[in-house]
């Protein structure tokens, strides 16, 4: 054990004699560190203006001759939440085979609830 205790003792004092800093050669310097601004958070998926637009294009031009802006802000409104404004565009959409693709309805419910209705967005909308 006495032995291994001298033997540390002579690295420790090898160590402590040697200068604090060697100098380095330009081109064997480390480059500075930077420093890069942190990630914001993640904030949920909104759709994008041209998805908007989208929506408010096809709900003009395949249902406003039938639903006026009133029946959306009318006192006994059918659709009470995001998920039933989502059935009955889904049901009108079929009703009137207009051949909608999820992503049209999704663009026309998100317009709806944009402009009229105001819900929650569910988890997995858009």
């Amino acid at each position: 054990m006495a032995k291994v205790l001298m033997a540390v003792a002579g690295v420790v004092s090898t160590l402590v004699s040697l200068p604090a800093a060697l100098p380095v050669a330009p081109e064997e310097r480390p480059m500075p560190e930077v420093q890069l601004p942190l990630p914001k958070p993640a904030t949920p998926a909104k759709p994008s203006a041209e998805a908007v637009s989208r929506g408010q294009l096809l709900y003009e031009n395949h249902c406003i001759a039938c639903h006026e802006s009133v029946a959306h802000v009318r006192h006994d409104r059918r659709a009470k939440s995001y998920k039933a404004l989502q059935d009955w565009v889904v049901r009108w959409s079929n009703q009137q085979q207009l051949g909608w693709s999820p992503g049209d309805i999704a663009d026309v419910v998100d317009y709806l609830n944009r402009h009229y209705y105001k819900f929650p967005a569910v988890p997995g909308g858009r």
